[in-house]
C-alpha cells in the first residue's frame, strides 16, 4: 500500500532530479518480501518511482551515502540517519554543499522480527492505517498497534534538530529535550550483574563470532580504507577464532567510535549470530555522556 508519505517522498525526488538540483537520490526500494527493504539509487526521474517508505524502513543510509560522496545527491533521512550523517560531515568525509537533505517525519520502525513473531503465518503483506500496523498472511489479516512492535532504538530515539535538513516531509518529530533514561536501561540492567557475570555474558555471546566483520561493514562510521583490527580471511587467528582476539576486536572497535557512534544499532542489527554489540558502544555513550 502507498502511504501519502511515500507519494510526497517520490514527488520530491522526481522533481530534483529533473530540475537538476540532484545527480542522485538516496531512499529505499522493496525488498524481496514485505518485510524486507533495501538501499536505493535512483539516478532518473522515472525511477523515483521505486522509492518506498514505510514502517520497516530500518537501514541506516548514511553509509550508502558516503559511497557517493563527491557528486550533488538527495537523500531522505530519519532521524536516527540525520545523526550519523551529521557526524559524517563533523569528520569531513562528506560536504554539505552537495546534499540535499529531506528529513521524514518517523513514527519508529518496527522490528521485522516483531512483525513475524505477532502474525498468525507467513507475513505476505503489511500496511499503516494510523497508529496500527496491517499484516497480511496467507489466511488472516491481523492489526497490531505499531507502537508495540518498535525497534528498541526507536523507544529512546534522541531525535534530530529540525534545522539541520533543507525540508521536511510529513510531520516533524519534537526533539526531547534530553537523552530519554530508558537509552541505557539494558547497559543498567548489566552493569547490576556481578564482574564474573558480566565476563560470562559476553564470553557467551562472544563465543559466536565468526569474525565475518558484517558490524564493521555496515556501520556508517566505520569509513577507514584500511583497519588494523580486520584480519584476511586465511589468517590463522581469524581461522582459529581466538576469544582473546575476538574481545581484542570488538574492545579495540567500540573504542574507536567511542566518539562518533550514534547509536544507531546497525552492527546488532545485521550480526548472523544475534551477538548484542549496541551494548559495547551503548555503555561508552553512557560514560561519554556524564562526563
Amino acid at each position: 500500500m502507498t502511504t501519502s508519505l511515500e507519494t510526497q517522498l517520490q514527488r520530491r525526488a522526481h522533481d530534483l532530479l529533473a530540475e537538476g538540483v540532484v545527480e542522485l537520490f538516496l531512499g529505499y526500494r522493496q525488498g524481496s518480501n514485505p518485510l524486507r527493504v533495501a538501499p536505493f539509487v535512483a539516478r532518473t526521474p522515472l525511477e523515483t518511482a521505486k522509492l518506498v517508505w514505510n514502517a520497516v524502513c530500518v537501514p541506516n543510509l548514511a553509509g550508502t551515502l558516503a559511497k557517493h560522496a563527491g557528486q550533488r545527491i538527495g537523500v531522505a533521512l530519519k532521524a536516527c540517519d540525520a545523526q550519523s550523517v551529521r557526524e559524517l560531515l563533523k569528520l569531513n568525509q562528506l560536504e554539505r554543499s552537495r546534499l540535499y537533505l529531506i528529513g521524514i517525519g518517523c513514527a519508529g520502525m518496527a522490528d521485522p522480527e516483531a512483525i513475524t513473531k505477532a502474525a498468525p503465518g507467513r507475513v505476505t503483506g503489511l500496511a499503516e492505517d494510523g497508529p496500527d500496523l496491517v499484516i497480511t498472511t496467507a489466511d488472516d489479516v491481523v492489526r497490531r498497534e505499531r507502537g508495540t512492535l518498535l525497534l528498541t532504538k526507536c523507544a529512546t530515539c534522541i531525535g534530530m534538530p529540525t534545522d539541520f535538513c533543507d525540508e521536511w516531509l510529513g510531520e516533524v518529530p519534537p526533539t526531547p529535550p534530553a537523552i530519554p533514561a530508558e537509552r541505557f536501561a539494558a547497559v543498567q540492567a548489566l552493569a547490576t550483574l556481578a564482574p564474573p557475570e558480566r565476563l560470562a555474558f559476553w564470553s557467551e555471546h562472544l563465543s559466536r563470532c565468526t569474525l565475518c566483520y558484517a558490524c564493521q561493514t555496515v556501520c556508517p562510521l566505520c569509513f577507514c580504507k584500511e583497519c588494523a583490527l580486520t584480519l584476511e580471511r586465511d589468517h590463522p587467528r581469524r581461522q582459529a577464532r581466538e576469544p582473546m582476539t575476538i574481545f581484542a576486536y570488538h574492545l579495540m572497535r567500540a573504542y574507536h567510535l567511542a566518539d562518533r557512534c550514534t547509536g544507531c544499532d546497525e552492527c546488532s542489527r545485521v550480526c548472523p549470530e544475534d551477538i548484542p554489540l549496541n551494548l559495547i558502544c551503548r555503555k561508552l555513550e553512557q560514560d561519554r555522556s556524564q562526563v
